[in-house]
């Protein structure tokens, strides 16, 4: 493989498409129709969470020497998928391809990366075949209740921004809210505040556990290092409990299937960023006066944990939301510290 240390265009774009993993939502950030290839020597490789940036010392095409900035998943996801620190330490001669970004011609995100020795990584992991199989499900024991740990199973053509049809149902008091809110900013998870559960269990590429101790369900995502107790005795909320992200949640069971509620949030961010044609990006907010119901089951002959998340915000919405689904894995993968880093307004780093 020749390496060349200049910023080359353009790269099949079908050979670059990410897979839906990361924290953020794509598009807003980055222009899968701009595909770019940076040949260079590594100066830097942010190993962060919840992304990850790499700097590079390439020629671009007019001979001045520039440093790209390129992001990607965290580094605890991108260990995994074996793209490690040790690799990219400075004065690592490689070439990346990924996407553009859209706010800056020296800042992309990537999806491969190329070695002189003729290694090429994947962020997602192994691609062909192998790629379909969620991690070690083969060699996991069948599953027989909620309980262990489990993965976001691969959704088709899933997208975390774009169009939102509860924009359209909004009351005069939400759409007052949207219309102060700036995505590129505003979102508490540049703060490392892991919003509303719906968002966290979303979180792909990360592992969550489910155990039962006592009267307790403990639930712990990886992302942003989320540990939620689920009271199973108590069925009230505090009248004057602390408003937070997360909220208060009691639970109970119904047969196999655990019913989580949750009241007492903070007002905060449903969607990130929701795209509409000719409109300005915006985001999906919620008020103080949401409540949710998570219902877990598992589907044992399938061997999915099924979680189905519905919503009700009279506040700010003038309906309730359709339920959401969500299915995952069983997995052998063990939780890591997060250790979330603040990131500045535009998705880079602050220092």
């Amino acid at each position: 493989m020749r390496f060349a240390s200049r910023w080359l265009v353009p790269v099949a774009a079908a050979l670059i498409a990410p897979r839906a993993g990361a924290h953020h939502s794509f598009a807003p950030h980055f222009d899968i129709g701009k595909p770019v290839s940076v040949a260079g020597v590594v100066k830097e490789f942010e190993a962060r969470n919840p992304h990850s940036y790499l700097h590079i010392e390439a020629t671009d095409e007019n001979g001045k020497t520039q440093e790209y900035v390129c992001e990607s998943h965290g580094y605890t996801q991108l260990s995994r998928n074996g793209i490690t620190p040790e690799m990219l330490k400075a004065g690592t001669q490689l070439r990346i391809d990924g996407s553009l970004s859209r706010h800056d011609p020296h800042m992309c995100f990537f999806n491969n990366v190329y070695f002189p020795d003729g290694r090429a990584l994947n962020v997602n992991g192994p691609t062909g075949p192998q790629a379909a199989r969620a991690p070690s499900a083969a060699s996991q024991p069948p599953r027989r209740d909620i309980f262990g740990n489990w993965l976001l199973a691969p959704i088709p053509n899933r997208s975390t921004s774009g169009p939102q049809p509860m924009m359209q149902s909004l009351t005069e008091a939400g759409k007052a809210a949207v219309a102060k809110y700036d995505p590129f900013k505003d979102d508490p998870t540049f703060r490392c505040d892991p919003v509303a559960i719906r968002r966290v269990w979303g979180a792909p590429g990360t592992p969550l556990s489910i155990t039962r101790e006592g009267d307790r369900v403990i639930l712990r995502h990886e992302w942003m290092d989320v540990q939620r107790n689920i009271d199973l005795n108590q069925r009230e909320h505090p009248k004057d409990g602390p408003r937070t992200s997360l909220g208060h949640s009691v639970g109970h069971f119904e047969g196999d299937t655990l019913v989580i509620e949750t009241a007492n949030y903070a007002a905060g961010v449903l969607n990130q960023y929701v795209e509409q044609k000719g409109e300005p990006t915006r985001g999906l907010l919620h008020s103080a006066a949401l409540t949710s119901v998570e219902r877990l089951h598992l589907d044992a002959a399938r061997q999915r944990l099924v979680v189905e998340v519905s919503l009700e915000d009279p506040e700010f919405f003038t309906r309730d939301f359709e339920p959401a689904t969500l299915e995952y894995a069983p997995t052998d993968l063990k939780l890591e510290p997060f250790n979330c880093s603040p990131e500045g307004v535009t998705g880079t780093v602050k220092r």
